[in-house]
């Protein structure tokens, strides 16, 4: 797992604040008359929040809809298994950056199954504790009046 903490310089659009926070993910899509399978992507992401992530890629995986996403958390101490987290999300925005010459994919979380929002809460309150709130993306002024309650900075 690797963690970059980093402050936006700009502005941001986003329901609520993000982590640099790179996690192993799968994006399966949905089963299509005519395909023998669902079609799967592997990745990982660039920033993650309780709204949504964002992930870096060499090709446009863009679809409209809601896809399916599994992420991997890292093992709560050494020796400890795996935990994933469901969800499904929709992909809202592929931008193709000629600086990083790869696409931007951006996905919006939907509906978390079983414990996965508390889990992924737990991993980015973790993340934070270790390096600070200065890893948080702030979504701008605008936001921070009216935010739901779900997107609220952790630990506030």
């Amino acid at each position: 797992m690797m963690i970059e903490i980093g402050q936006w310089k700009n502005e941001d659009r986003r329901e609520g604040p993000r982590v640099r926070l790179q996690l192993k993910l799968a994006m399966v899509y949905p089963q299509y008359e005519g395909r023998p399978a669902r079609p799967m992507f592997h990745g990982k992401t660039q920033d993650i929040g309780m709204s949504g992530l964002s992930m870096i890629v060499d090709y446009n995986v863009f679809q409209e809809g809601e896809v399916a996403v599994v992420l991997a958390l890292p093992p709560a101490c050494a020796g400890a298994s795996r935990k994933v987290v469901m969800s499904t999300a929709e992909l809202s925005y592929a931008i193709h950056s000629s600086k990083l010459d790869a696409f931007k994919i951006g996905l919006a979380f939907r509906k978390f199954r079983g414990d996965g929002k508390g889990l992924l809460e737990a991993v980015l309150r973790y993340a934070l504790k270790d390096k600070g709130v200065v890893g948080l993306q702030d979504p701008g002024a605008r936001f921070r009046a009216n935010r739901p309650r779900d997107s609220q900075p952790l630990g506030w």
